[in-house]
């Protein structure tokens, strides 16, 4: 599969939302990924996603970079809206164009971090676990900012994130159920 490396197009936050597919999306990425969720925490302690083995999982790491560029980009908007754009003149419309500036800049790592959330692999039951929880409530929003609106992969194919972490979990699921199999030919 390629990997994503860019958003392919992701609207202001004041665009309408799609009411259509992506709320589809939305509400199945959700139950999926409560489902995956659910047949993991089953398979593991209680404790895993503070285990050793999740904290060297990569999605870890991955999912800090996203809270922090989440929280950064929200952060943006909050000052950015706090300025009026009618009536301003000189320092002050100087001032709003530096915060709209930071906002869009905001907004570019957070698409970046949120395509590397969404291709970033899981090692662990726990990192899958753990990505899981983390982005089931991104997926409840009506239309989630901290995700990127669709991914553009290298073959110029794209997909929504919902579609693109579904491929993701179910080749890392795969790929640790043909380790399992291996480790039992093995024994």
């Amino acid at each position: 599969m390629t990997k994503a490396d860019r958003v392919y197009s992701t609207p202001p936050t004041n665009t309408p939302v799609d009411t259509t597919r992506r709320r589809f999306l939305s509400v199945a990425a959700g139950a999926s990924v409560a489902s995956v969720g659910t047949l993991t925490v089953a398979a593991m302690p209680a404790t895993a996603p503070d285990s050793p083995a999740c904290a060297v999982d990569p999605i870890s790491e991955v999912i800090e970079r996203h809270r922090k560029a989440a929280r950064e980009h929200n952060e943006a908007i909050d000052i950015h809206m706090a300025f009026e754009e009618s009536g301003m003149e000189g320092e002050k419309l100087e001032k709003y164009n530096s915060l709209v500036a930071e906002t869009d800049a905001a907004n570019d790592r957070l698409d970046d971090v949120g395509c590397d959330l969404i291709n970033t692999k899981p090692t662990t039951l726990a990192g899958i676990l753990a990505l899981c929880r983390y982005v089931q409530p991104l997926f409840s929003e009506n239309d989630p900012d901290e995700l990127p609106q669709y991914i553009l992969y290298d073959d110029d194919s794209t997909a929504y994130p919902a579609e693109a972490l579904f491929r993701v979990i179910g080749s890392v699921i795969e790929d640790l159920i043909k380790a399992q199999a291996g480790k039992a030919v093995h024994s």
